[in-house]
């Protein structure tokens, strides 16, 4: 027979058991009851919840707890406010959301190129899954140029959740670049010499041709830039690509006002940069010069005594005597143009000429082309020698690198650039001022 003790230690242990048995069966039928009434969310019950938290801020939260956790796809509260945040900066300006519409198969391929670079080879989407498109609809703008967008991801299941490290890794893309922005408008050049550094190589890029970029950056904001930051527009938001339109920007003639695109992207190798396109220079003329003297620019006419009193006696004038060009003139008589290269020592012009004798020494024309090589005496507009290295032109013209090394401007309509050769040390070996290509 069981002693007391023993009989007490069975009721307890009995107790134990039914009550383990009993709080198994309640936790059960608790998770039983949470997936039957959350797992059910449609996509288009999750799209509707995103949009309330986009079109109310107070209802972010409600928004939240409503979706259940295998939906939220791993993502937080504080990821989810901040998107939601974002995305109802541009939704606000559209006025109030009344519906949302699903994107096509080919209008989410046409959205989703955006996140593609002719130029770059930027990280592929394929990562984040199968994702679909949901654009917001408005009574009041029906067709906004900037529209807002967020998307939602297909599981395996054929169910639908938030895309969890589309979102995540959208947000850090989306506050890098608006960092950049605040960088510039507080004119902080050595936070921005930080970021816009680390793609740049140094053997090329000192730190000294990284901070005047950053100066040139900063001063074409304050000298060009018209919009304030809440009126830059995002255009398009995703992890690898972020881009936003400024609208009001003046172009070189400080008279025209047109919009200026900024993007963010991440490349394959995990590399983020800022692509700023800002134009290398004012567009002003350039001239052939010597010790401080202009002596010479495209587009200007001349006469073989010109050059001659201007540059002195040429090594060598020569023509293939070939018609290159001809026009006609008011009395209907045609006039027969021909190329004429001038050879100086280290300098070489190349004008576009009508002869004034039939010795063919006598001529007028124009100046299409200045060529500066060999050791030359010569320079462009006092700033640009052959011998010069191209981390020292950069301090001259701190974005001419982002035009492939190529200056262009403009004069008397016609559009002239100035371009270079260099060596495997990137010390250029010939300077060409010449009509555009």
């Amino acid at each position: 027979m069981r002693s007391r003790a023993q009989r007490f230690a069975a009721l307890i242990m009995a107790s134990v058991m039914a009550v383990s048995v009993s709080s198994c069966s309640v936790v059960s039928d608790i998770q039983s009851q949470i997936n039957t009434v959350y797992t059910n969310l449609s996509e288009q019950e999750l799209a509707r919840l995103v949009i309330n938290a986009i079109a109310d801020d107070t209802q972010v939260s409600d928004s939240f707890s409503a979706i259940p956790d295998p939906q939220l796809d791993g993502l937080t509260y504080t990821a989810f406010y901040e998107y939601v945040s974002i995305l109802r900066s541009v939704s606000s300006s559209h006025g109030k959301a009344t519906s949302f519409r699903i994107l096509s198969e080919e209008e989410e391929d046409a959205y989703f190129a955006q996140a593609t670079d002719s130029d770059y080879d930027v990280k592929s989407l394929d990562e984040y899954g199968e994702l679909d498109v949901v654009e917001i609809c408005y009574e009041e703008d029906a067709d906004p140029l900037y529209p807002c967008m967020f998307v939602l991801k297909e599981r395996p299941d054929g169910s639908y959740s938030l895309a969890g490290d589309y979102i995540a890794d959208s947000i850090v893309a989306y506050d890098y670049v608006t960092h950049y922005f605040l960088m510039i408008e507080e004119k902080n050049t050595d936070a921005l010499s930080a970021i816009i550094g680390p793609i740049y190589p140094e053997s090329l890029y000192i730190s000294s041709v990284i901070s005047t970029k950053a100066d040139y950056v900063i001063d074409y904001y304050k000298l060009k830039v018209m919009s304030g930051q809440e009126d830059y527009k995002l255009g398009f938001m995703s992890p690898v690509k972020v881009t936003f339109v400024i609208p009001e920007t003046l172009d070189n003639d400080n008279v025209t006002v047109k919009a200026h695109k900024v993007s963010l992207l991440v490349g394959t190798d995990g590399a983020t940069f800022i692509r700023d396109i800002i134009p290398s220079n004012d567009g002003e003329q350039l001239f052939l010069c010597s010790e401080g003297e202009k002596l010479v620019t495209c587009g200007e006419k001349y006469s073989a005594q010109d050059v001659i009193d201007i540059m002195g006696d040429p090594v060598s004038a020569l023509s293939d005597g070939k018609v290159v060009d001809s026009y006609e003139d008011d009395d209907g008589m045609i006039h027969l143009l021909y190329d004429m290269v001038v050879n100086f020592d280290g300098v070489s012009l190349k004008f576009k000429v009508e002869f004034e004798d039939y010795s063919h020494t006598e001529w007028t024309g124009t100046l299409e082309s200045i060529r500066i090589y060999r050791d030359s005496a010569y320079t462009v507009s006092n700033l640009v020698y052959e011998g010069m290295n191209l981390s020292e032109l950069m301090l001259i013209y701190p974005m001419i690198d982002e035009f492939g090394f190529v200056y262009s401007y403009e004069y008397e309509d016609e559009d002239y650039e100035m371009s270079f050769t260099y060596d495997e040390n990137y010390n250029i070996t010939s300077v060409i001022v010449s009509e555009a290509k």
